[in-house]
């Protein structure tokens, strides 16, 4: 059984999870942000498609080379093959955000007239990387509310998935009783779909080229890299030879997707590493600057304070209440 603050993905950021069964290719899953490192589920993608809704807290998404913040109760549809993650913006919240992750043959097969006119037009369509979904418009809350019953279907008489037991959200279809509960989902999940199709008008178009899948890639590699290695001496060189790329390209790829250098990215998320060694362990400040990857003490206090507002020292100091 997997860990629920674990993703686990192979080299290339591809999720290995199975999501459903091949008879009935959708799962249920509740992603706890707060659970996981740094509060957020890692960049990844999968083939399938996705639905997801937001409770317990703003959540910040990245898809691809775009960012969108959304508050509790909007939701996101994301096309498959896109690189996306997900992040608890605050500290304080909890956020339990359920989602479904489905096979586009769950809609319609493959081979059938639906599929061709319905179907494959949206999960082909390269200006459609996703669509964000707002309860206050009409259309968008219509998609939302179906969810929320397939949800509920889903987690009351849905096969277990890969992480086991996940944890029980407050739904208005609690009480729902579905004998033929995956005929119920199939049309649900079809309502939302034809829904999704005749507004595809009012979706806002996105331009997500080869080129800025090649990117993707790239920057997938490099962070990658960076997870791996943020105790070590890490350069441009090795962000280079990482991803098979110039420097330069380097460079193009963090701005595109991050909005930061790579040394800047790199700071900042050793520094993430450091408040939390702080917060959890007794680790001197000279040891949790090592196993940060400063080079010396002194320059991660400088940092730390720059990034941070306070010394490694005071930080530690006001979370223990002294």
């Amino acid at each position: 059984m997997l860990r629920a603050d674990k993703l686990p993905v192979d080299h290339m950021l591809r999720e290995t999870t199975r999501h459903g069964t091949v008879g009935f290719p959708i799962q249920y899953y509740v992603d706890e942000l707060f659970k996981f490192e740094n509060r957020r589920v890692p960049l990844h993608w999968h083939p399938e498609l996705e639905f997801l809704v937001v409770n317990g807290g703003s959540v910040r998404i990245q898809l691809g080379e775009q960012e969108r913040v959304l508050a509790e109760g909007d939701g996101i549809f994301i096309n498959g093959n896109i690189l996306h993650m997900f992040e608890q913006e605050l500290p304080s919240d909890r956020c339990q955000n359920p989602n479904i992750v489905f096979s586009a043959e769950l809609i319609a097969p493959m081979t059938s007239s639906p599929y061709q006119k319905y179907v494959k037009p949206v999960i082909e369509d390269c200006d459609l990387p996703f669509a964000i979904l707002r309860a206050e418009i009409g259309w968008q809350n219509e998609i939302l509310e179906h969810l929320s019953l397939v949800f509920a279907l889903l987690y009351k008489y849905g096969p277990e998935g890969s992480y086991g037991t996940l944890p029980r959200l407050p739904n208005r279809f609690d009480s729902i009783e579905a004998p033929c509960f995956e005929l119920t989902v199939q049309r649900e999940m079809n309502a939302i779909w034809q829904i999704l199709y005749e507004h595809l008008g009012e979706i806002p178009r996105i331009r997500l080229d080869k080129k800025r899948y090649q990117s993707q890639i790239r920057i997938q590699r490099m962070l990658e890299y960076i997870h791996a290695h943020y105790s070590e001496s890490i350069t441009l060189r090795s962000f280079s030879e990482a991803a098979g790329i110039s420097k330069s390209e380097v460079f193009r790829c963090f701005h595109s997707y991050l909005g930061s250098s790579p040394v800047e990215y790199l700071l900042r998320y050793r520094i993430e590493k450091a408040r939390g060694l702080l917060c959890s362990t007794g680790q001197s400040i000279k040891e949790v600057s090592r196993d940060c990857g400063f080079r010396s003490e002194s320059y991660f206090s400088k940092v730390f304070r720059e990034r941070v507002g306070t010394s490694p020292r005071e930080y530690r100091r006001r979370l223990d209440g002294s």
